[in-house]
């Protein structure tokens, strides 16, 4: 990360850990649906955040999707499998929301820019590793946290014993992003 943009302009390096979030099925819900979701399908992330030792230092949310920003990858790893284990257990046909209803999860880490977002005046994170992050996402499968290689990397690297980046193979990313190994958490 370029050291000099920090001093000019407010952008500020940083390596973190990176969570994208998109829930499945999302677009087949009728209008009353709608709603519950955002009461319960939502409201049980956000209580998981408030709640958890392990929390974004960032979260943002757009309808279904979810981008989250993590200190360390094992806050990171952690957040993402009590995510994962909340929706993989709750039972949503008790809230009226379909039963197939489940998140992808998906996992990075790398060099990004912590700035002020000029359109929210909100802190933000910007650059190309966030645009990653976010095409590893869809090719996860519902239900499940898959993490690239990066993040893997620095679990290991780190020592993270809480939890284990299991290779799944070659993938090729959405968007045509390209192909890159991944890993199942």
């Amino acid at each position: 990360v370029p050291t000099e943009l920090s001093a000019e302009t407010g952008f500020v390096g940083e390596i973190v850990a990176l969570l994208f979030g998109d829930a499945v099925h999302f677009s087949k819900l009728a209008e009353e649906e709608v709603v519950r979701f955002g009461e319960h399908f939502l409201g049980a992330i956000g209580q998981l955040i408030e709640t958890s030792p392990h929390a974004p230092v960032m979260k943002n949310t757009w309808g279904d999707g979810l981008f989250f920003v993590f200190s360390s990858v094992r806050d990171a790893g952690l957040f993402a499998l009590a995510l994962r284990n909340l929706m993989n257990d709750t039972d949503w046909s008790t809230r009226q929301l379909p039963i197939g209803l489940n998140l992808r999860i998906g996992l990075h880490a790398g060099s990004v820019y912590r700035y002020t977002d000029p359109i929210t005046q909100r802190p933000n994170y910007l650059g190309t590793q966030v645009s990653r992050a976010a095409r590893i996402e869809p090719v996860t499968p519902p239900g499940h946290v898959y993490a690239s290689e990066a993040f893997a990397a620095l679990t290991s690297a780190e020592r993270v014993a809480d939890f284990t980046c299991d290779y799944v193979g070659q993938t090729p990313l959405a968007k045509g992003y390209g192909t890159f190994p991944l890993y199942h958490v």
